[in-house]
């Protein structure tokens, strides 16, 4: 229970924890109970009365009372949502006022030194309300760029459609790492090279590398704003995306399995035997006979036609 969302300390979170599993205690057991220092523990209990989480009762001395939480609790997180919904307001004033002040000229490109990427990054993800668009290739901001943000945002109901490099499925872990993805709602596509490395927010906001092959820590990236230059990015994403092969959810109805999608979108992309068998874990001996298989269910003769009867059948087309 983060009882710090009533904007509780730690002190105070500590008492009312202990408090509330006997519904009354000692003010001195529960002192001892808490191991807080007597002035800490004073104070975090004179500020639970203040907001009625604690009572006492004056014909027993020394005893704390505790409020039921489901009654006190909400009322406070009620309160608490009518704060945060007038600083919302305060803000959102404010910034029309910045806007509105003298010499105010709306940025259409910030440029963003290596320390404020993973901020800004997780910051404007973090305001989607409709769709993100992500173009994903190495380097990356961390070892495994588990991206938290995205999967609560999926959970949220905001859309995420990602173009995947190749490189991003050779990576260790990669194709792990997008079928985690794919499998929390993500929609997937992966080409052979692309282009640029970017990240689209509700068509508003477009974050991109200030160089492709280094780190974005290292090298910083560009904010671009709504401008042409935005609506370039949104239609350059628009081409590739339907340039990309799909890859299919782990368990989905797509026409093939999704170990045969995943197995196609690596040969169409460019990967060796080897290379697949790495990352499929299998052996060699495996993906040969599973891509004859393929072969054999398209009517193809040669890998070269299997690209083309993968595509006339609808194999690697959008669902």
């Amino acid at each position: 229970m983060a009882l710090e969302a009533l904007g509780l300390d730690t002190a105070q979170t500590a008492v009312y924890r202990v408090v509330v599993e006997r519904r009354a205690m000692a003010a001195a057991e529960a002192l001892a109970t808490t191991g807080l220092p007597e002035s800490r523990f004073t104070a975090a209990v004179d500020g639970l009365v203040a907001i009625g989480l604690l009572h006492t009762d004056p014909s027993r001395p020394g005893l704390l009372i505790a409020s039921p939480p489901d009654l006190t609790g909400v009322t406070l997180l009620l309160e608490r949502s009518r704060e945060l919904h007038r600083a919302r307001v305060a803000l959102t004033e404010l910034a029309a006022r910045y806007r509105d002040a003298p010499n105010y000229a709306d940025p259409l490109v910030e440029v963003l030194p290596g320390l404020e990427v993973s901020r800004r990054l997780s910051e404007i993800q973090s305001q989607a309300e409709q769709e993100v668009l992500i173009v994903d290739a190495p380097p990356y901001l961390t070892v495994d760029d588990s991206n938290p943000v995205q999967i609560v945002q999926m959970r949220a109901g905001v859309t995420y459609r990602t173009i995947y490099d190749r490189l991003a499925l050779a990576a260790t872990g990669g194709l792990e790492r997008i079928a985690r993805f794919v499998d929390a709602g993500e929609q997937a596509r992966v080409m052979d090279h692309t282009p640029a490395k970017m990240m689209i927010v509700d068509r508003r906001w477009a974050m991109l590398p200030q160089q492709r092959h280094i780190v974005l820590s290292e090298c910083g990236s560009v904010l671009v704003h709504r401008s042409p230059l935005l609506d370039s990015l949104l239609a350059l994403f628009d081409v590739l995306w339907m340039s990309a092969l799909p890859m299919a959810e782990t368990g989905s109805d797509h026409i093939l399995s999704a170990e045969d999608n995943r197995l196609l979108v690596l040969l169409l992309t460019g990967f060796t035997d080897e290379a697949i068998c790495r990352q499929l874990g299998v052996a060699k001996r495996t993906v040969a006979r599973r891509v004859k298989q393929l072969m054999a269910r398209a009517g193809a003769e040669t890998r070269m036609q299997l690209g083309f009867q993968a595509a006339r059948l609808g194999w690697i087309t959008a669902p």
